[in-house]
């Protein structure tokens, strides 16, 4: 085995690189390895093409979700497996894996778990992601907070979030929107939010997609219509604890393909990073990655 471990020093506030510390020492035990640290934004898949060119026979990731999202696109299409010791904010997709935050643990199922071929999604003309994709309130909420990155990044705690939750209510509370689900236009009068995903969390524990699975070759898609500002408490609630599907203003879908259209222009998000605004049409690449998992998981 000759794993490379990938870094994002910056992860989790600087607890990947605390982290990387004791990983270290378990590598070192273990045999050879290699070391690559990311240093700006989008390096991670540049890091990840250059492991594979260089032979290592998986890819170890300690970062978040961010940082995933990037090392996948150089793996998707190969044989080399992604393995995440979770260090990030969110770590959502390791809660649907099953990979433990325990950095023992994690470590063994990076080693010697079980390889499983994982689902992508593709933004058409843009990036994979391997977790969840979003129009809606979501992605404006994350839109806001990057616009006020400056002022809020005097904030402690996740105030800023909070913060950016009641800006984006101001000016945000749904559009629009045409969703042309698996070829069939589907009117919805105003869209608060529409997940579209492979695994169940997001937002940091948020179970918004509980019955997705990542390698059935189906999206999973939850939507809001025309949700009044006084049920959204109580919808936020259920959605933590993935109750949220019997809700009068919550539809559900699978589809392979899921193009959204809107007049006004509404940001979407992938893995949780603003990529951009509507139009914006997703499709489902089966099979597309390899990935470690538990080896009770798959």
């Amino acid at each position: 085995m000759r794993p490379c471990f990938i870094v994002n020093p910056t992860a989790g506030h600087g607890r990947a690189l605390q982290t990387w510390r004791k990983v270290e020492a378990l590598a070192q035990a273990a045999g050879e390895y290699g070391i690559k640290i990311t240093k700006h934004s989008r390096h991670g898949e540049a890091l990840a093409r250059e492991a594979v060119a260089e032979g290592y026979d998986r890819v170890i990731v300690l970062g978040g979700d961010g940082t995933v999202n990037e090392v996948i696109q150089g793996l998707i299409h190969t044989e080399v497996p992604l393995a995440v010791i979770p260090t990030g904010t969110g770590n959502d997709w390791v809660r649907t894996a099953g990979v433990p935050r325990d950095i023992e643990k994690a470590f063994a199922i990076a080693y010697h778990g079980q390889i499983a071929r994982h689902d992508v999604g593709l933004i058409h003309g843009q990036r994979y992601f391997m977790n969840i994709a979003g129009v809606g309130f979501d992605a404006e909420a994350s839109r806001f907070l990057n616009d006020n990155a400056k002022l809020l990044k005097v904030v402690p705690g996740t105030l800023p979030t909070l913060l950016s939750i009641v800006g984006t209510l101001f000016r945000f509370r749904g559009a629009p929107m045409t969703c042309i689900i698996d070829g069939e236009p589907v009117a919805v009068p105003k869209l608060f939010l529409m997940a579209v995903g492979l695994n169940q969390y997001y937002g940091g524990g948020m179970q918004i997609l509980p019955q997705a699975i990542p390698d059935d070759g189906y999206f999973d898609l939850a939507w809001a219509d025309e949700l009044p500002l006084s049920a959204l408490p109580g919808l936020m609630a259920k959605i933590y604890k993935g109750q949220h599907l019997d809700h009068p203003k919550v539809q559900t879908r699978r589809a392979k393909r899921v193009r959204i259209e809107s007049a006004q222009p509404v940001a979407y998000h992938l893995d949780g990073d603003v990529a951009g605004t509507t139009p914006v049409e997703f499709e489902l690449i089966p099979q597309a990655l390899s990935v470690m998992l538990p080896a009770k998981n798959r």
